[in-house]
C-alpha cells in the first residue's frame, strides 16, 4: 500500500512539473522567442534497450516490461513518456492493460478501505483491539466484509446506508447462533440480497396457492402496495381500490368526492393491505405438507427450537427462503416476497447455493411469475416497504429474543456468543431509539 501511496504521489509531481514546464515553453514564444526554449523531463524509467527488436523498460519500482516487435517509434515514445500510464500503455497488450487496471482499481479500493477504517475509528461507533473490531459496547466481531462495507459507506457520507446497516448487525448480535450471524452478511452480499432502513432484508420463496374466492383481490392488494411504496415511492395511503362491473380491480389516488367514482369502492389501499390477514383463510400452503396457512400480510413463525441452527445440514427444519440462484421452481404455483430479521436465521446451509432457514418471516406480497426477481430491478427500492413488518417485529422484542436465547441453551449444538441479557437490552433499547429518530425525520418530511 505504501508503494501505491508513492506512485500516485510521484505522478501527480510529475504531471505538476510537466504542466509547468510546458508554460514556461509557451511563455517564452510569446515573448518572440523564434524557437521555443528547450525543457528536458524527467525519466519515467530506470532502463530502456532496444535490442534485435526487442524493448525492455525497467520502470523505477522494479517492473519490468518487454514488448518483442518493437520498433524505433516504440523506443522513442518511452523515452519521452512523461508518465509511467504512458509507458505502460506502449508496451502493453490489451491483456496485460486489462490486469493493471484492475489492479489500479483493487489498489484504489484497499486505499478507500485505509480511509474508511480511519473514519471508523474516529466515528465513535466502533471499539478496536488487536484482532477484531466491534460496534461500541457490543463484544461481537464484526466480520471483515462487513467492516469493510461500514468503511466504505461512512466514506461516502452515505448516513441513511449506514444507519440500515448498523441496525442490521445490531440485529445479527440478538442472534443466538453466532454462526449464522457470522455467514449471513456474505451470503446476502454474494446474492446481491436487499437490505432496508430497519435492518431487515428481503428474500424469495413459493407457496401453493389454495384459488380462494378472493385471491385475486389479496393479490391486487399486496401488488398494488409494495409497488406503489418500493417503485413510485407514494404512500399507500393516498390511494383507493376500485372494482368495476367485472370485477377487475385498479387503484386510483384519493379524490376529495368519492362520489365522482364510476366503479364500486373497496376500501383505501393501506388500510386492505393491513387487514390482508383477516380477508384470508388458508390462501396460502407450502408443497411439502399443505398444512401451513400461510396470509399475505403476515408474520410466519415456529419456535426456534423446532428448526435446525446445524449450517452443515442443507435440508431441515425450517422455513426457506432464497436468491434467484436457487430453483425454487417446483415449490409451489406461486412466487412470492419475503422479508427476514436477521435476529431469526437459523442457518446459511454451506451444502446448498443460495439458501437459508429461519424461523420467522413476513410474507410481504405474492409476484406475477413475470416479475419473480422483482429485487433485481433497480427501481426497486425496499428502503420503505417494511414498515408493517418492523412495526410487529418491535412488539416484544426483548422478550422475543430472550426466548430465543434460551432455547439454544437447550439445543447445545454450537457454543453460544457472548451477547449478555445486559447487552440483549443494550441493543433493543438503541434499535429503539433508532427507530424514534427515524419516525421524526419522517414525520418532519411530511410536514
Amino acid at each position: 500500500m505504501k508503494w501505491f501511496k508513492d506512485q500516485i504521489r510521484k505522478s501527480v509531481d510529475r504531471i505538476v512539473t510537466h504542466k509547468v514546464e510546458t508554460a514556461t515553453e509557451q511563455m517564452a514564444v510569446e515573448d518572440g522567442h523564434q524557437e521555443p526554449v528547450e525543457v528536458k523531463h524527467e525519466k519515467q524509467y530506470k532502463i530502456a534497450k532496444l535490442v534485435n527488436n526487442t524493448l525492455t523498460v525497467v520502470l523505477d519500482g522494479g517492473t519490468t516490461f518487454t514488448k518483442p516487435e518493437a520498433s524505433k517509434e516504440d523506443f522513442e515514445r518511452v523515452t519521452y513518456a512523461t508518465t509511467v500510464s504512458e509507458i505502460e500503455e506502449i508496451m502493453s497488450s490489451k491483456e496485460v492493460l486489462q490486469e493493471i487496471k484492475i489492479q489500479n482499481a483493487e489498489n484504489a479500493k484497499n486505499e478507500a478501505l485505509l480511509e474508511g477504517l480511519q473514519i471508523l475509528k474516529s466515528s465513535g461507533e466502533f471499539e478496536f483491539d488487536d484482532k477484531s473490531i466491534y460496534m461500541k459496547g457490543i463484544k461481537r466481531s464484526i466480520p471483515k466484509v462487513l467492516v469493510e462495507r461500514f468503511a466504505e459507506i461512512l466514506g461516502s457520507r452515505d448516513h441513511e446506508s449506514f444507519d440500515a446497516l448498523k441496525k442490521f448487525w445490531l440485529k445479527c448480535c440478538l442472534n443466538p447462533n453466532a454462526q449464522s450471524a457470522e455467514d449471513l452478511y456474505e451470503f446476502l452480499q454474494h446474492h446481491q440480497f436487499k437490505i432496508d432502513k430497519h435492518g431487515n432484508f428481503y428474500a424469495y420463496r413459493r407457496v401453493v396457492s389454495q384459488k380462494k374466492t378472493n385471491s385475486e383481490l389479496v393479490e391486487f392488494i399486496s401488488n398494488a402496495y409494495t409497488k406503489i411504496k418500493a417503485v413510485w415511492k407514494k404512500k399507500p395511503s393516498n390511494y383507493e381500490v376500485l372494482e368495476d362491473s367485472e370485477g377487475n380491480y385498479s387503484f386510483a389516488q384519493t379524490l376529495p368526492d368519492s362520489s365522482g367514482y364510476t366503479k364500486n369502492w373497496v376500501g383505501n389501499l393501506e388500510e386492505l393491505y393491513l387487514d390482508l390477514p383477516n380477508m384470508q383463510d388458508k390462501s396460502y400452503t407450502s408443497a411439502h405438507t399443505g398444512l401451513e396457512d400461510y396470509r399475505v400480510g403476515e408474520v410466519i413463525s415456529m419456535p426456534r427450537n423446532d428448526g435446525d441452527d446445524n449450517n452443515n445440514a442443507s435440508c431441515s427444519k425450517g422455513f426457506h427462503a432464497a436468491s434467484k440462484a436457487y430453483d425454487y421452481s417446483g415449490f409451489g404455483d406461486t412466487p412470492i416476497l419475503v422479508i427476514i430479521n436477521p435476529c431469526d436465521v437459523l442457518a446459511v446451509p454451506r451444502g446448498e447455493w443460495g439458501k437459508l432457514r429461519t424461523c420467522r418471516w413476513f410474507f410481504a406480497t405474492t409476484l406475477p411469475e413475470d416479475e419473480k426477481y422483482i429485487l433485481d430491478d433497480e427501481d426497486f427500492d425496499v428502503a420503505e416497504l417494511g414498515d408493517t413488518f418492523e412495526e410487529k417485529c418491535a412488539v416484544d422484542l426483548e422478550q422475543h429474543i430472550k426466548n430465543s436465547f434460551a432455547e439454544e441453551v437447550k439445543r447445545h449444538t454450537f457454543t453460544l456468543s457472548p451477547v449478555t441479557s445486559v447487552e440483549i437490552k443494550k441493543i433493543v433499547a438503541s434499535l429503539d431509539d433508532m427507530r424514534e429518530v427515524l419516525t421524526r425525520r419522517v414525520k418532519i418530511v411530511l410536514d
